[in-house]
């Protein structure tokens, strides 16, 4: 077996730093060849994409060029005069940004069945029935999914072919900063799609057989975050199947979700958690049945009279973990999603009361 690398003798860590990926090229697989063999050439296609790595965010930020019909891509440092500043092979770079574009459809999707008129997000319904629409903003897609889609920036294009993929879009545009789509919310398959013929089944053998396989493949690919969320996201594993598995030992499930190893055991309350060290400042608290996203450090400045009336939320306790961009999301069970909600709700009208005490004050 031959495995293709660069190899050296490396005084930094292996574990590489996160880029943020703000425009992508997708160039013909001849002269993504030739860029590979001479990165250091000046190339159109880096002066018609400039990114400005510096912009104070924490983060670099880069091109990402891929080939047509290839599955790796570079990350590039765009200097100005066309050539590569830093560049940076990476295999596998259109599965990683497909897998995050398909979020991004699903969450959009979701906004549409979930939440209409809430959040920074419109949806109406007409008069069809199951039938709704929704706009997402683009700034709500990068503070949640840590997504730069702008017009023109090659995401947009990728983004549009993986929202014209769901069953369910029948319409969809980028306009004035915004995603808009149109739902046949009871719909799973187009009327246009070709009939689905039924696959064959495997053996429960043969199939416990190939998920091993292919969950040994990813972790030989991904490590840290990127192993968890290709376990937990993609192969739909909880966090204690990870564990009994032995995937990922503790330690790492501890420094990869900021928890102490108690909460890791599951059935721990909310009001117990808010009493441990070592979890993580950007910690928050979600629930299957919603998108809401309520910070662990919000529940701390409950009053007496707070903590009596949220009382549910606090004896919720925590079923599994989410890890997107680094902060955990703390996963919910023994409440409903409304009482969530209710607590993000109040939480902002109360900061909005405040808001307007302070603009009255002299």
């Amino acid at each position: 077996m031959k495995i293709r690398a660069e190899m050296g003798r490396q005084r930094a860590p292996l574990c590489p730093p996160e880029y943020q990926v703000d425009r992508v090229a997708e160039i013909p697989n001849t002269q993504f060849a030739a860029f590979l063999m001479r990165p250091l050439d000046r190339y159109d296609f880096i002066r018609s994409n400039q990114v400005e790595p510096h912009q104070g965010t924490g983060h670099d930020h880069c091109l990402l060029v891929l080939g047509e019909g290839r599955a790796d891509g570079v990350l590039v440092q765009c200097g100005a005069d066309g050539r590569a500043a830093y560049s940076a092979y990476v295999a596998g770079a259109r599965d990683v940004v497909r897998d995050r574009l398909n979020q991004a459809a699903e969450f959009i999707v979701r906004q549409c069945a979930e939440n209409p008129g809430g959040g920074s997000w419109h949806a109406y319904f007409n008069q069809r029935p199951g039938r709704g629409g929704c706009s997402v903003s683009f700034e709500e897609l990068e503070e949640r999914l840590g997504l730069t889609i702008r017009g023109g920036s090659g995401l947009d294009s990728m983004l549009l072919d993986a929202l014209r993929r769901r069953p369910e879009v029948s319409a969809v545009e980028l306009d004035d900063g915004c995603v808009s789509v149109v739902c046949d919310l009871g719909l799973r398959q187009d009327k246009d799609a070709p009939e689905k013929k039924t696959a064959a089944s495997f053996s429960p053998e043969r199939a416990a057989e190939l998920f091993e396989n292919a969950v040994s493949a990813a972790l030989e690919l991904y490590r840290g975050e990127d192993g968890y969320s290709m376990l937990h996201g993609s192969f739909g594993l909880t966090i204690r199947e990870i564990r009994e598995h032995g995937y990922l030992s503790d330690q790492e499930l501890c420094d990869i979700c900021q928890v102490p190893r108690q909460v890791l055991e599951g059935g721990m309350r909310v009001r117990d958690v808010l009493q441990m060290d070592g979890v993580s400042e950007s910690a928050s608290l979600t629930h299957k049945d919603t998108t809401v996203l309520a910070p662990l450090e919000d529940l701390e400045k409950l009053t007496a009279s707070g903590q009596e009336d949220f009382a549910a939320l606090l004896d919720a306790w925590v079923a599994d973990i989410r890890v997107d961009d680094g902060e955990p999301e703390l996963l919910l069970e023994g409440i409903e999603a409304a009482e969530l909600e209710r607590f993000c709700d109040a939480l902002e009208a109360h900061e909005q009361a405040e808001q307007a005490m302070g603009d009255m004050t002299p």
